[in-house]
């Protein structure tokens, strides 16, 4: 883990960036705010809704059903029960 404040980090940025994808990085803004940098890639990681597995596969099965043309059009915006119904 490292630790900067947010004057090396403008510094840096593309340094702490990269860095970020082996190591925590903290920012620390001030006496009393901290962040981290956390990459893309490993927020569904840790995030508890999309690392469920039944979400995942509700989602698949949706992606597959839209690309498949298995999908419900809202006619009127104003009343977009009518089309579901």
């Amino acid at each position: 883990m490292i630790a900067i404040s947010t004057t090396e980090l403008r510094k840096n940025l593309r340094k702490y960036l990269n860095l970020a994808n082996k190591e925590r990085v903290i920012i620390q803004c001030g006496n009393t705010e901290t962040y981290e940098i956390v990459p893309a890639k490993n927020i569904s990681d840790t995030d508890k809704y999309f690392s469920d597995p039944k979400v995942i596969e509700a989602i698949e099965r949706g992606r597959a059903d839209a690309k498949a043309g298995r999908v419900t059009r809202i006619k009127d915006l104003s009343d977009p029960w009518a089309s579901i119904l």
